[in-house]
């Protein structure tokens, strides 16, 4: 007998195959494509908290780099408000394709780079989980292998094989291309958010971009490389400093200035 969730998602094909108008939220009068993604967005955003959050730190002419950008729903918020540069990293291949598109059809200047970040350059394999939870192979913490066994038995994690993906560093990628480097970026990779930051470490000693991160069970390593950069972090949706935050937490990470406090 199909799923509720298959019925659903074959009920709703129309909607995911060419771009449809988003009704409300941050994201109206965008048109999107969204592929798997969920079609929640259409209605009331696809995270409004984490929206509101991210756009408060963008400016006009800022430069917002998106990594493991999905569809683009943030990258396409964040070219809207800043009417300057975006760089999208999303290294599956399909959802690749649906963010240039989606950057076309709305005449916004995003540039996709079909890799993902890390703290090496080269290749890597890639776990396909689907167009939302596919992740750079790795191994788990105890915690977080856990987690994801019972989302296994629940039927909420499909594991469809591994593809070869081109990995970078932020930092090398920025120095071989001579892209300006961000002002704020936004960072979701489904639990390598560390290798993420480690392959950054230049670009946030330099540039000290804005972070918004979304956790998974990296609370504790995260802390550690903001810590060392000199960075005040915690949560967008939950209580607490980020070391104790929930596993789903988002944070906000702002470089703090040690002399904006000190007398003149």
């Amino acid at each position: 007998m199909p799923s509720r969730r298959s019925v659903a998602h074959r009920l709703t094909r129309p909607l995911r195959t060419k771009p449809v108008p988003v009704l409300s939220g941050n994201g109206r009068g965008l048109r999107v494509r969204f592929g798997e993604s969920d079609l929640g967005a259409l209605l009331k955003g696809h995270e409004p908290k984490i929206e509101h959050a991210l756009l408060d730190l963008l400016r006009e002419g800022d430069v917002f780099y998106d990594i493991g950008a999905n569809i683009g729903w943030y990258s396409l918020l964040g070219a809207r408000k800043t009417c300057a540069l975006v760089v999208a990293f999303e290294p599956m291949v399909d959802n690749a394709a649906i963010l240039r598109e989606n950057a076309q059809v709305n005449g916004l200047p995003i540039t996709v780079i079909p890799a993902a970040v890390t703290d090496v350059d080269g290749w890597a394999s890639f776990e396909l989980r689907g167009s939302l939870m596919g992740r750079l192979e790795k191994t788990d913490t105890a915690a977080q292998a856990e987690r994801r066994e019972r989302r296994a038995r629940k039927g909420g994690l499909r594991h469809k094989g591994l593809q070869p993906v081109p990995v970078v560093t932020l930092d090398s990628w920025l120095a071989a291309t001579g892209q300006p480097p961000p002002t704020v970026v936004k960072l979701d990779v489904e639990g390598a958010e560390i290798g993420a930051l480690r392959g950054m470490s230049q670009t946030l000693a330099t540039a000290k971009p804005a972070l918004v991160i979304e956790m998974h069970g990296t609370q504790e390593g995260v802390a550690d490389v903001l810590d060392a950069h000199g960075y005040k972090h915690g949560p967008i949706n939950a209580d607490g400093p980020t070391r104790s935050a929930p596993w789903w937490a988002h944070i906000i990470a702002t470089w703090a200035d040690p002399t904006a406090d000190a007398p003149g």
